[in-house]
C-alpha cells in the first residue's frame, strides 16, 4: 500500500478505538463503524465519511511507501497517537505539541521524536502542514535519527497521488470487506480511557442521566462567575464539559458570534475533554466547523506561550504541561541545591541557617527526604517569581529583611541569613534556566499575568479574548493562575451600561490538590476566591451523588477526610458527603510488608494477574505509588523485572495510548493520573515515615490529598500496602481502621 488516507474528523474518531499491531497491515474498520467507510483506490486506503458529498476538505495522508511511517513492530500505535495529537494541533485549537517531543520547524516542514524515549527517543517523524499550497497535513517520513531537512525525500508523488484519486474515493461504495472486529484489530472501547462510558446522546445526557445538581450547573447563564465544587467522582468535569459543548450548540444555532475557552492544568486533562467532548459533539464545533462559534481547548501555560510568542525569541518554555513543568523544576533545584554544598564560598557564607531549615537542606543532599525541593518551588511560585523578586536587587533586599509579607502556610523562615538563602537558591536557579534558554512554569505565568495587565492586551482583548471560559481542576492553579482568568474575558456592558461580570465556569476540590499553591501569596485571606482573583461572590454549585466507586471506598474516603489537618479555607473546605451510587462491594484492604521488596514483588504480580483476567484489559488496573522517591526506582525495576507487563504513565501528556494498554497495567503516581478511573487501585507505600505525627500540617495536608486522590481513583476495588522498613503504616489510616472502613489483612508473600 501507498498511503492511508483519512478525514480529520474521522481521524479524531480513532481515539475512541483500542488499536491493536494488527490493524497496521490492512487498516481495516470492523462492521457498524458508524458512518465510516473503507475503499481502496490506486493501492492507497482511504477512511472517509460515508456521506461526503464533496472532494473540497482538508485530508491527512500517511505515507506507507519507502521512508513509511509505521514500522511493524510496538512502536507503531505509539507513533499513531502522535499523529493524532499533531492532527489536533494543525486542525483544531484543543492542542498544542508538547515541548518534550522536540518540535523542529523549517517554514511548512516540521519533524517531531516519533516515540518516547523507553522505545528508542533517536526516531523523528517529519510532517508538511501546506503540501503543494493546500491545507492537508501530510505525515511523509520517519527515519531512524536526525536528518537535514534539505536532504529529505518529501515523497510529494505519494501526495499528489491521494489528492488526486480522493474524488475517486468519495463516489466509491462502502467494501463488502469490513470484518468482524476480532479480525480488523480495532474494537470500539465501549469506555474511553477516563472513565467516561460512550453511547448517550448530548440531550440523552442532560435530560436523563444528569442530577438535579449537574444540571442546575449546565443551565446556569453567562451572567457572572459560577463555581462547581464536588468531591471526587461526582462528574464535575463531566458537567463542564456538556455545558461547554451544549452552550456552544446554542450559540451556534443563534447565529450569535462568541468564542468559547477552556483550560485545564494538563496535557490529560486536555485528552480528557477533548475525548469526551468528541463523542458528544455531533456538529464538529470541537473541530472548527462552527461559523460563529469557537472553541479551544487548551492547557493554561499552552494559551501563555501562544500569546507570548516565545518562538520568535528562540526561548522554549520548560513544559507547557503544569504538573510535567513542576517535576523538571525539581530536577533543576536539585542539581542547584548540590552545587551550593559543594561551593566552599557558599557554604560558609549560608552555615548559620536556621537548624530546621539545616536538616531539610541536608536531607535533600543524602537523598532521604526531597520535600523540602517542593517547599522551595512553593516559596518560588507564591512570592519570587510571583512578584518579579531578584537577588541584589530592592526587592530582594526587602524580602530578606523581612519586609515582603510570606503567607503563613510557606516555609518557616524565621532568620533573614534563611531569606537569603532561599534568594541564593532562586539566582542558581534563574542562571540554569537561562543557559538552557527556557523560562519555568512559574516564570511564564508571571510574564503572562503582566502580559494580560499592558497596553498590547488592552487593544487586542476584544478580538483575542474569550466571551466565556470554561476552568477544570481549579485546585491545581496557583493564586496567580486564578488572577489571571478574568483578565482572559471580553469586557462587555449590560444594557444599563455597566460592566458584566465574567462568564466563568469552574470545578474544582481542594482536597485533590498534592501542591500548597492554591493559597494566595502577599498576605492576603487564604480565600480561593479573593478579590485579586476577579472571582469573588460568585455563584457556588455543589455536587453530592459519587458515580465512580462503591459505597465501601465512599466510607474509607469519608473517614480519611477526617483526619485533613483544618486550613483556614472559610467557606472551601467542607466535610466530605459524596452519596455513592454504584452497587455494593469489598471493602478496601490494608496490607504491611516487612520489607519494600516484598511489597514490590507481590503487589505487582497480583496488578498483572488481575490485569489478565479484568474485561477492560489493564487500563483498568493501576499500581500508584504515594512515595515519588520510590516511584522513581521502583520504575527502573519493574521495566526489567516485569517488562511487557506495565504501562508507565510518568508525566501528565496527552494518554491517547492508554487505550492500547493492553493486558498491561498501569504504574503510576496518584497525581498523574488525576481525572483518570480504574476499576482496582493498588496503592502503595502509604507509610508513616511520608508524612510522620511531627511534620507540619502542609506536609500532612499534600500527603493525604495524594492518599486521597489516589484512593477516589478506584472504582471498586482499593488496595492499600505500607512497608515497616518506612516505617509501617500511615497512622492517617487509623480512623478508617477504627472505623471498620478499611480492613487489615495479613501479606502473602510470592
Amino acid at each position: 500500500m501507498k498511503a492511508v488516507i483519512f478525514t480529520p474528523n474521522v481521524f479524531f474518531r480513532f481515539s475512541h478505538f483500542s488499536i491493536s499491531d494488527v490493524w497496521f497491515k490492512n487498516f481495516h474498520i470492523p462492521i457498524d463503524s458508524n458512518n465510516i467507510k473503507r475503499v481502496i483506490v490506486d493501492d492507497m486506503v482511504y477512511i472517509l465519511e460515508k456521506e461526503l458529498n464533496s472532494d473540497d476538505i482538508p485530508i491527512i495522508i500517511i505515507n506507507l511507501k519507502k521512508d513509511g511511517i509505521f514500522w511493524g513492530d510496538k512502536s507503531d500505535s505509539v507513533v499513531f497517537d502522535r499523529i493524532m495529537t499533531v492532527a489536533r494541533s494543525v486542525f483544531t485549537d484543543a492542542v498544542s505539541i508538547p515541548s518534550g517531543w522536540r518540535k523542529h520547524r523549517e517554514g511548512s516542514v516540521f519533524s517531531i521524536q516519533s516515540t518516547p524515549q523507553r522505545l528508542g527517543w533517536k526516531s523523528r517523524l517529519h510532517f508538511e502542514t501546506r503540501p503543494k499550497g493546500n491545507a492537508d497535513l501530510f505525515v511523509f517520513s520517519r527515519t531512524e535519527e536526525t536528518i537535514d531537512f534539505r536532504i529529505l525525500d518529501r515523497h510529494l508523488d505519494i501526495y499528489q497521488e491521494a489528492k488526486n484519486s480522493l474524488a475517486e474515493a468519495v463516489l466509491t461504495p462502502v467494501e463488502d470487506i469490513n470484518l468482524h472486529e476480532s479480525h480488523t484489530g480495532i474494537v470500539l472501547t465501549q469506555r474511553l480511557p477516563q472513565g467516561f462510558v460512550q453511547g448517550a446522546s448530548l440531550e440523552k445526557w442532560y435530560e436523563n442521566k444528569l442530577t438535579t445538581e449537574q444540571r442546575s450547573f449546565v443551565g446556569k447563564p453567562h451572567d457572572g462567575p459560577v463555581r462547581l465544587r464536588g468531591a471526587a467522582g461526582t462528574g464535575k468535569t463531566l458537567s463542564l464539559v456538556i455545558k461547554f459543548i451544549r452552550d456552544a450548540i446554542i450559540f451556534e444555532k443563534k447565529e450569535k458570534i462568541v468564542k468559547f475557552g477552556f483550560l485545564t492544568h494538563s496535557f490529560a486533562s486536555v485528552d480528557l475533554v477533548n475525548s469526551i467532548g468528541e463523542s458528544l459533539d455531533v456538529t464538529g464545533l470541537l473541530f472548527g466547523q462552527g461559523k460563529k462559534v469557537k472553541l479551544e481547548v487548551r492547557t493554561l501555560y499552552d494559551l501563555a506561550n501562544k500569546n507570548l510568542n516565545f518562538e520568535l525569541d528562540q526561548l522554549i518554555p520548560l513544559s507547557l504541561d503544569g504538573r510535567e513543568g513542576r517535576r523538571l523544576q525539581a530536577e533543576i533545584i536539585n542539581t542547584v541545591l548540590r552545587e551550593i554544598n559543594e561551593s566552599k564560598i557558599s557554604s560558609c557564607q549560608f552555615k548559620e541557617i536556621s537548624p530546621d531549615l539545616k536538616i531539610k537542606y541536608e536531607a535533600v543532599l543524602d537523598g532521604s527526604d526531597k520535600r523540602f525541593v517542593s517547599e522551595i518551588m512553593n516559596e518560588f511560585a507564591s512570592v519570587l517569581d510571583a512578584s518579579g523578586i531578584r537577588a541584589s536587587e530592592e526587592k530582594g533586599d526587602q524580602y530578606a529583611r523581612g519586609s515582603i509579607q510570606r503567607p503563613s502556610w510557606l516555609l518557616d523562615l524565621p532568620q533573614e541569613i534563611d531569606r537569603r538563602f532561599m534568594l541564593e537558591i532562586h539566582r542558581r536557579y534563574r542562571k540554569h534556566l537561562g543557559e538552557m534558554d527556557t523560562l519555568s512554569v512559574d516564570q511564564m505565568i508571571a510574564d503572562f499575568n503582566s502580559f494580560l495587565d499592558s497596553n498590547r492586551w488592552d487593544r487586542i482583548r476584544e478580538r483575542e479574548g474569550y466571551d466565556v471560559l470554561f476552568v477544570d481542576e481549579l485546585h491545581l492553579f496557583t493564586s496567580i493562575e486564578r488572577q489571571i482568568l478574568h483578565k482572559l474575558i471580553k469586557r462587555t456592558n449590560d444594557n444599563e451600561g455597566r460592566p458584566k461580570r465574567p462568564a466563568i465556569f469552574m470545578a474544582y476540590d481542594l482536597k485533590q490538590s498534592p501542591r500548597d499553591t492554591f493559597a494566595n501569596y502577599g498576605g492576603e485571606s487564604n480565600n480561593l476566591f479573593s478579590a485579586s482573583t476577579g472571582l469573588q461572590n460568585s455563584e457556588l454549585v455543589s455536587l453530592q451523588r459519587v458515580f465512580r466507586y462503591t459505597p465501601q471506598i465512599a466510607d474509607f474516603l469519608a473517614d480519611l477526610d477526617a483526619t485533613f489537618p483544618a486550613i483556614d479555607m472559610p467557606g472551601e473546605w467542607v466535610p466530605y458527603s459524596g452519596e455513592a451510587k454504584l452497587s455494593s462491594g469489598a471493602k478496601p484492604e490494608l496490607v504491611v510488608f516487612n520489607k519494600d521488596a516484598d511489597l514490590f514483588g507481590t503487589v505487582f504480580k497480583a496488578a498483572h494477574k488481575v490485569a489478565r483476567t479484568i474485561d477492560g484489559g489493564g487500563r483498568r488496573v493501576a499500581v500508584l505509588c504515594a512515595s515519588e522517591e520510590l516511584f522513581d526506582k521502583y520504575l527502573k525495576a519493574a521495566k526489567v523485572q516485569f517488562e511487557g507487563k506495565i504501562f508507565p504513565i510518568e508525566n501528565r501528556e496527552p494518554l491517547t495510548g492508554l487505550r492500547h494498554a493492553g493486558k498491561r497495567f498501569i504504574f503510576s503516581m496518584p497525581e498523574y493520573v488525576a481525572g483518570l478511573q480504574f476499576d482496582t487501585i493498588f496503592l502503595i507505600h502509604v507509610d508513616n515515615s511520608e508524612a510522620p505525627l511531627d511534620s507540619d500540617d502542609g506536609c500532612r495536608r499534600r500527603f493525604i490529598s495524594n492518599i486521597y486522590l489516589g484512593s477516589s481513583r478506584a472504582e471498586k476495588a482499593l488496595h492499600i500496602s505500607s512497608s515497616m522498613t518506612r516505617g509501617g503504616k500511615s497512622e492517617i489510616l487509623d480512623m478508617a481502621l477504627a472505623r471498620g472502613s478499611l480492613i487489615q489483612i495479613e501479606p502473602e508473600i510470592r
